[in-house]
């Protein structure tokens, strides 16, 4: 049941006027936040820029649901539990914890109750373990403060905990407040930014439940005092995207600051059948499988062409569809995948020799100590500028970078987009809660393919034209009337893999 449901149940159920719950509070809204309190949607993030008061907000709403829905259960989160007493906390501690309302606050258990049985239990949930700890019990409303801190798999176990054994008690939906950056930052904008287009508009999601992103500034929040607008002026160029215009496409700790979409990323086009072929493998069954099928050309330049992103799928298919992927004739050099499918799980075989049952041979990518950051170190090699292949400077490019990925692989330009730093350990690893599959893939394959590119171009573009399909190319050829830039066939619609 969704919050409009739960509106209208309240409207056929309660004979009494609803309570003032934030005048009792002494709560004014601004605008936006009053936007926000009035969003009917099943599933609503408030975000964007810091000092939007989304905090205050999200308190405030949950203490009013609490009055409106007599017995609903709330489950509040936030990360770790000193960022949970730092915000949602501190804020019930100046709310001087709704005794206006007649709340009762349990300091031990860290839950706020209500004489009509209404309860919000506050918690932090770092990892799937601590969500674990929530199984048994069930909510009608989650709330989560900085959302994008927490790790996507984290807050979609918890999102399995809102149900309702009562009829007459509605699962209200999902409030979350965030600003850019964290380990969910890809999960956040894949799911509410950019399908809502940056807020501009509600969209449903396969579940049939309605999606909503509502946009906040520092200038939405009138009570912000100067100086903390100033510190957000001072801050770098990437921490002051984020937290005071709420850029979702620069954030704080964003990994590859490097990768650059109108540069890095072109439609598939046919590439010569003479360039290797290679595999990058990331195996993964409840969370992603990633492969990546990529060819290096003459001047150590690669172009990624396909993918295969999804989850629970067994080994044997995998291999199978590794397979089913590849066009007749199409010749992959080696494959290279994580080493841990080498490892041995009891009586059961390897993965890599199911793989090789299956006719998918696999070659250790060779993860060690440092290795990550190697690798890691390898990616942005190939993200910067060489002299330009024959396609870009058809297009009057003088440079252009070593990796080229074809638009057919969003996962890889999603992760490559949104992956952040660790916030653990190596500052220089990425952040291993985030969605890394189709970023480590192409780490193996990467680490694995030797010496950093050599550039040898002669001076006569004209001497390149073995990269195309023929020296005559195919601007002229009237029989198939294929476009081409620089020689390269476009591909539409069809598998790009050679001519």
């Amino acid at each position: 049941m969704v919050r409009r449901d739960a509106f209208d149940l309240l409207a056929d159920t309660l004979e009494a006027p609803e309570p003032d719950v934030f005048a009792d509070l002494g709560y004014v809204p601004t605008p936006k936040q009053r936007l926000f309190h009035d969003a009917a949607e099943f599933d609503v993030l408030y975000g964007g820029a810091a000092g939007g008061g989304k905090t205050r907000a999200l308190l405030m709403d949950d203490l009013r649901d609490c009055v409106r829905f007599p017995g609903i259960r709330i489950g509040a989160f936030r990360r770790t539990f000193g960022e949970l007493k730092e915000s949602l906390l501190a804020e019930l501690a100046q709310a001087e914890f709704a005794r206006a309302l007649g709340a009762r606050w349990n300091g031990t258990e860290y839950e706020l109750r209500f004489a009509n049985g209404s309860l919000i239990m506050y918690r932090y949930a770092e990892s799937i373990q601590d969500a674990t700890r929530r199984q048994g019990g069930q909510y009608q409303k989650l709330t989560f403060d900085e959302r994008a801190l927490t790790p996507p798999d984290v807050c979609s176990f918890l999102e399995s905990r809102l149900r309702s054994g009562r009829r007459d008690l509605p699962v209200v939906g999902i409030r979350s407040g965030t600003n850019p950056g964290g380990p969910g930052h890809g999960a956040v904008k894949t799911r509410y930014i950019k399908p809502t287009d940056y807020g501009a508009r509600v969209i449903t999601d396969v579940r049939g439940r309605t999606v909503r992103f509502i946009p906040s500034k520092l200038s939405d929040n009138p009570h912000v005092n100067p100086e903390y607008e100033s510190d957000l002026q001072a801050l770098d160029g990437k921490l002051r995207s984020a937290f005071l215009d709420g850029d979702w496409d620069v954030f704080a700790g964003q990994m590859f600051t490097e990768f650059k979409r109108d540069r890095h990323v072109l439609a598939p086009v046919q590439l010569p059948a003479s360039w290797r072929r290679y595999n990058g493998v990331d195996w993964g069954f409840a969370k992603p499988w990633a492969v990546l099928w990529a060819a290096e050309d003459e001047d150590g330049r690669v172009w990624v062409y396909r993918e295969i992103y999804r989850r629970q799928v067994g080994e044997a298919e995998q291999a199978q569809q590794i397979l089913a992927a590849e066009t007749a004739g199409e010749s992959v050099t080696a494959r290279y995948a994580d080493d841990a499918m080498w490892a041995t799980r009891g009586a059961a075989k390897p993965i890599a020799h199911i793989y090789a049952e299956e006719g998918v041979h696999l070659t250790q990518a060779g993860k060690g100590a440092g290795s990550r950051v190697i690798g890691w170190q390898r990616v942005r090699s190939f993200l910067k500028d060489g002299p330009a292949c024959l396609y870009h400077r058809e297009l009057g490019w003088d440079v252009c970078p070593r990796l080229h990925v074809f638009s057919t692989c969003p996962d890889l330009i999603r992760e490559l987009t949104d992956l952040p730093h660790a916030t653990k350990g190596d500052p220089e690893d990425a952040d291993t809660t985030a969605d890394d599959h189709a970023a480590d893939a192409l780490r193996y394959l990467l680490t694995n393919l030797g010496a950093l590119p050599r550039f040898h171009f002669p001076a006569d573009p004209v001497d390149n034209a073995a990269l195309a399909p023929s020296a005559a190319g195919h601007h002229d050829d009237e029989r198939t009337q294929v476009p081409t830039i620089g020689g390269f066939p476009i591909a539409a619609g069809g598998d790009p893999w050679a001519f």
